[in-house]
């Protein structure tokens, strides 16, 4: 098979930190993104890992004893199209829906050149160049062919974001050793980009949590997440923990993955047009006396979506709203006009508190159809959301962050 030359004139690319929730599967809604973006979407074409089996546009896969590495000798011939491929994930929707962005704006030149790099069960440092996994060294090869590829065709190409969905097989790792990771895999990504592209690429953050028991897990990664996207001056697009789970455990269906890469692609697109994005929040105390605001967008407040666990375990999962607190709470009253929650604490010494961030099985609460929801629960969302293009009947929501943290007095400090 020979890869031809793109028909585009220019391409992006989008490294990626992932896990198994996105790992690409098959599913239709491949078909509709495919029809939505012709000739835009391809894929780096003729390498190899080291046992020569082919690498495709998921990266060097699995080979039953570990991860495959690509063979460094073996140059990519082209760029593939991509059509066809019948398979779906939140990077490919992600990179699908910027090349459908360009189409609207009568730019269909423009063209993404995917890769998932989802493998299950990864922890972030195995994206470490000096890591004994290949997969950072990997990804870093795939950036080094896209960009030679497309310098010997002539073709612009950049790599404007990265795209951090490490899932919930992160749950188990202290805070301090996952941030420590991060960092030196993620240096190693900015570098090669400033390398090869001129500029370091922007960090588009999916929030890890998801898994439906949370009983004796560290779950750490969320805040730690949430803190290094903030300190990286990048986009917290969405929360894992807001997605109903297909297998009783942590991972998603294709529709779903479509909606998370959906969601990705709104928050850049606000993000690119100087609008703002990321929900922060604040913890302020007096006494028994809490009030937690949230940094929403002008002209947005705090919306209830009452019914979205009654499928699956009901208001008693989600108590208060999904705040909590050492010694519990008498009341929890949320502004659904503004952007705050005020609580009423049972002991104003209380010595910790969280928000969808509980400690709980629901394992067995499952929905008719057999899907789940993460254990870690509100009903609290930003008040903006949108239809989804692609899921029929589908919105795209933004996410409250989610925390934990330690009272000590009227001072909280977050997890």
């Amino acid at each position: 098979m020979t890869a031809p030359r793109p028909s585009v004139t220019s391409l992006e690319i989008l490294p990626v930190y992932g896990q198994s929730e996105n790992r690409s599967s098959e599913d239709p809604l491949a078909a509709v993104l495919d029809g939505a973006t012709p000739g835009q979407v391809h894929y780096l074409f003729g390498m190899r890992d080291q046992a020569g089996r082919i690498v495709g546009p998921s990266g060097a896969g699995w080979s039953g004893t570990g991860m495959a590495a690509i063979d460094q000798s073996r140059a990519a011939t082209g760029f593939a199209t991509a059509e066809g491929l019948g398979r779906v994930s939140p990077a490919f929707t992600l990179q699908y829906c910027r090349a459908v962005g360009w189409r609207d704006q009568l730019a269909p030149a423009k063209g993404a050149v995917i890769a998932d790099h989802g493998y299950g069960g990864r922890y972030i440092n195995e994206w470490r160049p000096d890591d004994a996994s290949p997969v950072g060294r990997n990804q870093l090869y795939w950036m080094r062919e896209a960009k030679r590829l497309a310098d010997g065709f002539g073709i612009g190409i950049s790599c404007p974001y990265v795209l951090l969905f490490q899932g919930s097989s992160a749950k188990d790792q202290p805070g301090s050793q996952y941030e420590a990771d991060f960092l030196i895999a993620h240096e190693a990504t900015l570098a090669q980009a400033r390398a090869l592209f001129g500029t370091a690429p922007k960090l588009v953050t999916v929030i890890n949590g998801a898994d439906v028991d949370t009983n004796g897990d560290v779950y750490a990664i969320p805040g730690v997440q949430y803190r290094l996207t903030l300190a990286q001056q990048g986009i917290i697009a969405t929360w894992q923990r807001i997605y109903p789970i297909n297998d009783q455990n942590a991972h998603i269906d294709g529709s779903t993955k479509v909606l998370v890469g959906e969601t990705c692609n709104w928050a850049i697109s606000e993000v690119e047009a100087g609008r703002p994005w990321n929900i922060t929040y604040g913890v302020a105390k007096q006494g028994d006396l809490v009030t937690v605001s949230f940094a929403l967008r002008p002209g947005e407040m705090l919306v209830n979506r009452s019914g979205l666990y009654d499928a699956f375990g009901g208001a008693a999962t989600c108590a208060n709203y999904g705040f909590e607190a050492d010694g519990g709470i008498i009341e929890a009253v949320p502004d659904l006009a503004g952007n705050s929650v005020t609580l009423r604490l049972h002991d104003g010494a209380a010595r910790w508190l969280r928000f969808a961030h509980q400690v709980q099985d629901c394992y067995a609460l499952t929905d008719a159809a057999g899907y789940t929801m993460s254990a870690h629960r509100t009903t609290l969302f930003a008040s903006e959301s949108r239809e989804s293009r692609f899921v029929s009947g589908q919105r795209l929501w933004r996410a409250l962050p989610g925390f934990r943290g330690s009272l000590l007095g009227d001072v909280f400090t977050p997890e």
